[in-house]
């Protein structure tokens, strides 16, 4: 999961090869990334100072920790599936633009009006 280019955003969790923490959840949240070892090959890191193995650790620590947890609470994981898009048709009512199945009730709800515009009196 090396970086292509670009701005890098996030803290630096490896100085040497320029990997970010977004680097590492990135790598963590695509299920590709279990430990430390697997985050290091995905990233694309070579053995350097060394100094960015323990905070790797602890991420892959804290992720697993969330991520069980989240899945206690839901019941498990649950594959991503795309949400299809909506739309609603409109239908055009004098003067307004109001969205299908509200179009009915608003004009029902709307008062009639004389050739000027002007609402009728009510009755007091």
């Amino acid at each position: 999961m090396a970086r292509t280019g670009g701005t890098p955003t996030g803290m630096y969790v490896c100085i040497c090869n320029a990997v970010t923490e977004d680097d590492v959840y990135g790598c963590m949240a695509g299920g590709a990334c279990t430990s430390a070892k697997d985050v290091k090959a995905a990233c694309g890191m070579k053995p350097g100072c060394g100094s960015c193995t323990k905070r790797i650790h602890a991420m892959v620590s804290e992720f697993r920790t969330a991520s069980d947890l989240a899945d206690a609470l839901t019941g498990g994981p649950h594959p991503l599936t795309a949400v299809p898009e909506t739309t609603v048709p409109e239908t055009t009512v004098p003067g307004t633009t109001v969205p299908g199945p509200i179009a009915a009730e608003a004009i029902a709800a709307e008062p009639e009006r004389d050739k000027r515009g002007a609402a009728p009196p009510t009755a007091a």
